[in-house]
């Protein structure tokens, strides 16, 4: 498939206004504000959450039981954790070994400075905390468990480097080291060590938005669809309705958005002018279709015009299910973030899109046209990059 695009990285930003010292944990332990150790000869950084009662004595992080065996599992990998660095996302010890958010959220500064200083390529995020240290600007929505991220290598475009979580080794300590998951522990790990010398590939957000095309006014993407029935190949395409199911008269689609061969993308509003010529692109035979969850562009399809779409080749949301049966992962959006690197695109016109009931209307028509088209179009040009990564790893 045609149409893919080198992405650019960013480098992060390190907070003008550090709030070190306002949680008041360092006033409480014998290594306050503990400093990143490891030669750093290797550049990979493990971020754990927060130092134990030996960590604290001796001034250094994973050196407890739960490092131990972390250390001892890196070592079956020909690994030397001191050749690394390591730091935690609570950087002084918490009296009570609990972790509170307000103590994540005032060191979050000394992470970020100490990953601007020491530049990574790797980032090995073990546990729960470290994760919600670390995406509070790319995933802006609920982390969920720390099961939906463990094992994925994602491009971040905010840290330039490899994110590799996994499950904290205390985990590992209170399931009895049982055998599967130490097994998955160890390959997540080696996974991560494989990304050590390779240049991160992400997607720049700003490219992705400068190759869609907005067109607020109907008739003229009436007119921008009639090329796409002059034209063949794979066509993703994406519904924004005022509902999520069409069982009322005042159910409709709002926006849909197309995106063929990964080359030409567009997003257009839609009403009677330019529903007749949106019908035939879905009957197209040569247009192969490509969605994100097909389910509901089929049922609205057959809804508002009576018939299906012809061509269906790909479900993303299928896809995803059928490679990692976890829950909570097959979304577009997540699927974008893991593969692409592709940081929150929707905050601005999620609260839009919901409504008080499956049957109920929701709030989209109130939205900024433009940013609902954008959203729109981003949503097809990623289910049709995220389709072409999701056919490589099927072979």
């Amino acid at each position: 498939m045609p149409g893919f695009f080198k992405g650019q990285t960013t480098k992060t930003k390190t907070p003008k206004l550090p709030q070190c010292g306002k949680c008041g944990l360092y006033k409480n332990c014998i290594s306050p504000k503990m400093e990143v150790t490891g030669s750093g000869t290797r550049k990979v950084l493990f971020v754990a959450e927060a130092p134990g009662e030996q960590e604290d004595r001796l001034g250094t992080q994973l050196i407890g039981e739960p490092g131990q065996l972390l250390r001892s599992t890196l070592e079956d990998i020909d690994v030397d954790i001191e050749d690394c660095s390591k730091t935690n996302s609570v950087i002084c010890r918490p009296s009570s070994n609990k972790i509170e958010p307000y103590m994540i959220s005032c060191c979050r500064p000394n992470l970020l400075q100490s990953i601007s200083r020491i530049k990574p390529n790797v980032i090995v995020v073990l546990g729960k905390s470290a994760l919600e240290s670390l995406m509070f600007k790319e995933w802006k929505k609920d982390l969920g468990t720390i099961g939906r991220w463990v094992g994925w290598t994602i491009p971040s475009g905010q840290y330039n480097a490899w994110l590799c979580p996994t499950h904290h080794p205390s985990y590992l300590l209170k399931m009895h080291e049982d055998q599967q998951l130490m097994r998955i522990f160890k390959t997540h790990l080696k996974q991560a060590f494989k990304y050590e010398s390779r240049p991160v590939k992400n997607y720049s957000l700003d490219k992705l938005r400068s190759q869609v095309e907005i067109i607020t006014d109907p008739k003229q993407g009436g007119l921008r669809m009639k090329e796409l029935l002059k034209k063949k190949g794979v066509l993703a395409f994406d519904y924004e309705t005022n509902g999520l199911k069409p069982d009322t008269p005042e159910h409709k689609i709002v926006s849909c958005s197309f995106c063929l061969n990964g080359k030409d993308t567009f997003a257009t509003m839609i009403d009677e002018s330019n529903q007749l010529v949106l019908s035939r692109i879905l009957r197209q035979s040569n247009l192969k279709k490509v969605a994100s969850n097909l389910k509901f562009e089929e049922r609205w399809t057959r809804a508002m015009f009576g018939h299906g779409v012809r061509g269906w080749v790909w479900d993303t949301m299928l896809a995803s299910h059928c490679l990692d049966n976890r829950s909570h992962i097959t979304s577009i959006k997540f699927q974008a973030f893991i593969h692409l690197g592709i940081p929150d695109y929707d905050s601005s016109i999620y609260p839009y899109l919901r409504s008080g009931s499956s049957n109920g209307i929701n709030r989209i028509e109130q939205a900024d046209k433009k940013e609902l088209l954008m959203y729109n179009g981003l949503d097809s040009l990623l289910e049709y990059l995220v389709a072409k990564r999701q056919r490589k790893q099927f072979k």
